[in-house]
């Protein structure tokens, strides 16, 4: 859909380097002398004649492209066909002045608009020198919009003036003439006020029929026009002096615009815009055969809403390409159904009522959307009028939900629940009931999902070359622009895009073996795998006689980049619903002693997380960044850079280690804590001992009814016969897990005075876990054995071990926070806590069961009593 200029018409500025192109097309084009849209005339009689301002001193310094501007004056009269007489002085300053005053270039479109040179002048010295009957013109078609294939039929007209020196003044006028029938002779259109470069002089008219009901209102701006009747005509003017300039900065919103216009409209509220566009949108009363017969293979194909739904529009996207004819009323009005299907091209326009035309017939309500991908929410701050949109897409409605689609877009495969849908903030819907402008984001979809996990395999070395794997996962509107991506780019050039990008993070960086793509387009998610090696992951430093190993992540980087500047005056746009989880996973040679972390930012505009978790030889970063807005206050952008500053210094990790020679050059038997051997295997022994002891209380069995029902090992008992399998295997697991701090080397780092991972407690911390992981084993299988055999002790010397486990893991508990480096994360707290409770459950269990005393009679010695045989019973409650 085309943008109703506001300015009809305007002067263009070629950039030098494209010259030599610029003039091959104009030696194939012809002279003007014949072109009936383009005349040499005076300006019209309506038209007031202003003079030139002169240049201010005090503004010289802020032009741009080395000329100053004296005068920016435009008259419209909308009377009739609708006139804009457009005049523009400027005076070249230095030699990049003159290369800007000496061509002109003038727009219009001869589909309904015919222009008028006024007058071509160039003062020098206090004297004017007309250049109109002796320019150069050539006309050249613009199609300006060629890279998103729309034609809208417009041309420029060029005019190259000769002998244009430094001090010269270029004084220009032109008229258009015309209105776009589409508009139905209605009135709309806006003027500026103030532009990004300053002028001496800015005159603005406007005349409108009097009996015309014409509202003009200025917007971002105060300033009063001066009104007054001319003859039954209307006449608004707005005449200002040395308008400094005003600048925007470069990344604000797309629908931030700061600059002061005078805005009219003849269009009374938007359903008054819907109603122009409602017979635009009529659905055809007949269908051609080849329509009729796709409606019909749709619904065979397609038995409910929600297929017919998806399949009408995945038609539209995959079989009608995009293509715009955009040359007169067909700016605004759409095409015949019948017409786009039998040509299988059109533009949004086209495609929208197409669709709609299919879902019509196939039973679903759905209605074109007016929509600005640009204004976006700013429309509601906009004067109602067609000029204020440039797209549209459908409004469907099934199953009491409100689906927003775009025919426009690549096609959509995947089922309803994951359909990306399109979100412009507002959109006016073309239908016989519309009340003006309706949120788009009533039912909020979930943030495009972008899940990166980066692993460094650095077990061979850390000094080797390591194989780095990055996957990433992509769900929703990212997996769709990666899905059109793979379209459009050769595999090889994405791939080299991607090794570029990781290059600048690892030097020497090459690929391993080619990146891999899997498309799930139903849940419309892509996951890609890329390999790569990286031949040097750490460096030496002599200085520091150590070595360093950093951990970036790229992929972070680019989402915690502040602005440019923070004294702004314009509101910051960031990325709309931008969410990265970041998993950076390095598999390290040996066991490294390593705190683990948790840091959060938070700011209103983004939230920031980083946890930090060693896993063994496994050293897992994890990062996630939210935004959770699309543009930050001027006010603010201050707070919000310095917050991802300090979001930013959470992200800089790396490893670091001394000369790896020492410790490769030592025997095993050097690395062996001799001291901590004999304390273990004295701890042992003295577990033995006591368990040994233990075996010998024999206690007599409980009373209970040992005829009867239940006993044996089955309900209740089989939970914590379970958990006593399990207790050695864990025992065991956490003596291999620690065996690395046991060590010599790693006893000395921690126990020594001086070093920077020292604690008075590391010593004892080391000694009771080793002893009391030895002990959890050695009772731990003397309990499973008592277990098995039916004991009689068992039950107390069950609920002594429990005890006995609870108070070793609130003793370590204890060592271990008072430790800064090791200190516990706060979630475990509860989780000691649901621990304590499960044993205190059991012990009452084991107190309490029947089941357990009729269960564990068996004694040690043989009692004179006789003992009753039990039967084998089902494992039930």
């Amino acid at each position: 859909m085309a943008v109703e200029r506001e300015r009809s018409s305007g002067k263009r500025r070629r950039n030098p380097s494209r010259l030599s192109a610029w003039l091959l097309l104009l030696a194939l084009t012809p002279a003007l002398a014949d072109v009936d849209e383009v005349r040499r005339v005076a300006a019209p009689d309506w038209v007031v004649p202003v003079e030139r301002g002169n240049i201010d001193d005090k503004l010289l310094g802020q032009i741009s492209g080395g000329s100053y501007y004296l005068l920016s004056d435009m008259q419209i009269n909308v009377q009739g066909q609708r006139s804009i007489y457009r005049r523009i002085a400027s005076q070249a300053i230095n030699a990049a002045g003159v290369d800007a005053l000496a061509t002109i270039e003038i727009d219009f479109d001869p589909a309904w608009q015919t222009l008028d040179i006024n007058s071509i002048d160039l003062i020098r010295d206090g004297r004017t020198l007309p250049k109109l009957a002796t320019a150069t013109l050539r006309i050249l078609q613009r199609e300006t919009a060629l890279d998103r294939r729309i034609y809208d039929g417009s041309k420029s007209v060029t005019i190259f003036l000769e002998d244009v020196r430094v001090g010269d003044i270029v004084d220009y006028a032109f008229t258009v003439h015309g209105r776009n029938p589409v508009f139905d002779g209605r009135d709309f259109g806006a003027i500026g006020l103030q532009f990004s470069v300053p002028v001496a002089r800015i005159h603005a008219r406007l005349l409108t029929p009097g009996k015309r009901d014409i509202r003009v209102t200025p917007r971002n701006s105060n300033i009063e026009a001066r009104v007054r009747d001319e003859g039954g005509m209307r006449a608004y003017e707005w005449d200002q002096r040395n308008v400094a300039p005003l600048l925007s900065d470069a990344d604000a919103p797309s629908w931030f615009d700061p600059y002061p216009v005078v805005q009219w409209s003849e269009f009374a509220d938007w359903p008054a815009v819907a109603a122009w566009a409602l017979p635009l949108y009529a659905l055809p009363k007949t269908l051609s055969p080849e329509l009729a017969a796709e409606v019909a293979r749709i619904a065979k194909a397609e038995p409910s809403p929600e297929g017919r739904l998806l399949a009408a529009l995945r038609f539209v996207q995959g079989e009608i390409r995009y293509l715009g004819m955009e040359i007169g009323p067909g700016s605004h009005a759409p095409n015949p159904p019948d017409q786009v299907l039998a040509r299988r091209f059109g533009d949004c326009k086209d495609k929208t009522l197409l669709t709609v035309t299919l879902l019509d017939h196939l039973g679903i309500e759905a209605h074109p959307a007016l929509v600005n991908t640009n204004k976006r929410r700013a429309l509601e701050q906009r004067m109602p009028h067609p000029g204020q949109f440039d797209h549209v897409l459908v409004q469907a409605k099934l199953g009491g939900r409100t689906f927003w689609l775009d025919p426009t877009r690549a096609t959509q495969n995947a089922d309803l629940a994951h359909l990306m849908q399109a979100d412009f903030d507002l959109a006016l819907i073309v239908d016989g009931s519309s009340k003006g402008l309706v949120s788009m984001s009533e039912d909020r979809q979930p943030a495009p999902v972008r899940l990166v996990k980066a692993t460094f395999d650095a077990r061979g070395g850390l000094d080797k070359p390591v194989p780095f794997t990055v996957t990433t996962t992509l769900e929703g509107e990212r997996a769709e622009a990666m899905r059109n991506t793979l379209a459009t780019t050769s595999f090889e050039e994405l791939q080299k895009s991607y090794l570029n990008f990781y290059a600048g993070y690892y030097n020497g960086l090459n690929i391993a073996k080619p990146m891999e793509v899997k498309d799930d387009e139903r849940n419309n998610r892509i996951v890609t795998v890329e390999h790569y090696q990286i031949p040097e992951f750490s460096s030496w430093s002599e200085e520091s006689r150590q070595h360093t190993a950093d951990i970036p992540t790229p992929d972070l980087d680019e989402k915690l980049r502040g602005p440019k500047s923070t004294v702004r005056t314009a509101p910051l746009g960031i990325a709309r619903n931008s969410d990265l989880t970041l998993v950076t996973e390095t598999l390290l040679p040996e066991t490294w002693t390593i705190k683990p972390d948790r840091v959060k930012v938070e700011d209103p505009a983004f939230s920031f997380e980083r946890a930090i978790s060693p896993r063994g030889n496994r050293l897992v970063i994890t990062d996630r960044f939210t935004s959770l807005v699309d543009e930050v206050a001027a006010a603010d952008t201050a707070r919000y850079a310095g917050r991802l500053a300090e979001a930013r210094d959470q992200v800089n990790y790396y490893l670091y280690w001394g000369q790896p020679t020492e410790a490769e050059t030592r025997s095993g038997l050097d690395r062996v804590n001799w001291l901590l051997l004999m304390i273990g295997a004295m701890s042992l022994g003295f577990w033995i001992w006591l368990a040994l002891k233990c075996n010998r209380h024999d206690p007599p069995a409980q009373p209970g009814t040992t005829n009867g029902l239940p006993r044996g090992l089955g309900g209740w008992l089989v939970l914590p016969g379970l958990g006593l399998i399990a207790t050695p295997f864990f025992a065991v697991f956490t003596l291999v897990s620690n065996l690395e701090a046991w060590t010599a080397d790693t006893w000395a780092n921690l126990t020594t005075f001086g070093n920077e991972a020292y604690h008075a407690l590391w010593a004892p911390a080391l000694v009771f876990e080793l002893s009391m992981q030895l002990g959890v084993l050695v009772f731990g299988i003397f309990v499973l054995i008592l277990f098995f055999r039916r004991r009689s002790s068992l039950p107390r010397i069950f609920i002594a071990f429990q005890i006995a486990v609870q108070l070793q893991l609130l003793i370590d508990t204890a060592l271990v926070n008072a430790i800064p480096q090791v200190a516990a994360e706060p979630g475990e707290g509860a989780q000691a806590f649901g621990s304590l409770l499960g044993t205190v459950i059991w012990i009452a269990y084991f107190l309490k069961s029947s089941r357990v005393a009729n269960t564990f009679v068996v004694r040690r010695e043989k009692s004179t009593a006789s003992v009753p045989r039990v039967p084998a019973e089902a494992f039930s409650l």
